[in-house]
C-alpha cells in the first residue's frame, strides 16, 4: 500500500467528487493520452521511512508527498474539483481500506497551469500522507 493507493481509494469512493469526477478517470499515476476530461492523477512527489520507536509496534511510519493534478475542460470546472477534493479529504487519521493512516494533512497548492492543444485547464494540490508500513 501507498500513500497513493489511500488517496485513490478516499477520491474514488466519495460520491461528491465522483458525480463531477468519474473514479474510471482517477488515476494512480500519469492520465494516459487521450483520457475523457475531467480527470485526476495522483502520484508520489516524495517519501521517507521512519522505524518505529516502540517496540511493541510492527511496521515503519511512511511518510509520503502525494500530488493530486486536477485536468479540468475550463477554468471554473478544476477550480470545483479542487474544492471538491479539498472537501473528500479533511484532515483524517484511522483505517483507510486496510491501511493504518496516521494522518492526511494538505499541503501546498501549485499554479494554474492552461493547455491549448487539447484545451486544458491543470492544477495541483500535494497532501502529507503518514501511515504504518
Amino acid at each position: 500500500m501507498s500513500g497513493v493507493a489511500v488517496i485513490n481509494y478516499l477520491l474514488s469512493n466519495n460520491a461528491a467528487l465522483t458525480a463531477v469526477v468519474p473514479a474510471a478517470v482517477i488515476f494512480s499515476g500519469i492520465a494516459p493520452v487521450g483520457t475523457q476530461l475531467p480527470a485526476i492523477s495522483i502520484a508520489e512527489v516524495s517519501g521517507v521511512e521512519f522505524p518505529q520507536v516502540n517496540r511493541e509496534t510492527t511496521g515503519n511510519l511512511i511518510t509520503e508527498r502525494v500530488q493530486i493534478t486536477v485536468h479540468g475542460e475550463t477554468y471554473p470546472q478544476k477550480k470545483q474539483i479542487i474544492k471538491l477534493i479539498r472537501q473528500a479529504l479533511p484532515k483524517t487519521r484511522g483505517t483507510v481500506d486496510g491501511v493504518d493512516v496516521d494522518s492526511i494533512t494538505p499541503d501546498i497548492e501549485g499554479p494554474d497551469m492552461e493547455f491549448v492543444d487539447p484545451e486544458m485547464h491543470d492544477q495541483s494540490v500535494d497532501y502529507m500522507v503518514k501511515y504504518i508500513n
